[in-house]
């Protein structure tokens, strides 16, 4: 009987654009989801002078060839935030998994602020 491998590929989904100061600003969930705190998740962003891109991350790298700055790679507690979508330019929403809650999903809501054309926490 042949041995069946699963390679678990990264994903890129949930992308959320918003307007701000000349520049279009697209943010994506990037890494391996719906694996609580073995979940890979990252949220990158990318900005461009036109809604169809090309999209580049702090570096100048274009977001379709793996390009992309990290905004949130979680920490020990929130791991794999992901889902992202914004209020406006002030505010971002996602979820992640609460290590301290045997990996339970939980709903994040951040101030986004913005230091140089460029998004932060």
């Amino acid at each position: 009987m042949p041995v069946v491998k699963m390679v678990m590929a990264k994903v890129i989904e949930a992308p959320a654009i918003v307007y701000r100061d000349g520049y279009y600003y697209l943010f994506v969930s990037v890494g391996s989801c719906c694996r609580g705190v073995d979940s890979t998740y990252t949220i990158r962003f990318g900005r461009a002078t036109q809604i169809t891109g090309p999209y580049l991350d702090q570096n100048g790298v274009n977001m379709m060839n793996d390009g992309g700055s990290i905004l949130d790679a979680g920490n020990t507690v929130w791991i794999g935030p992901s889902g992202q979508d914004l209020f406006g330019t002030g505010n971002i929403v996602r979820h992640a998994y609460d290590a301290n809650d045997n990996g339970t999903p939980k709903l994040l809501i951040s101030d986004l602020n913005w230091q140089n054309g460029w998004p932060k926490y």
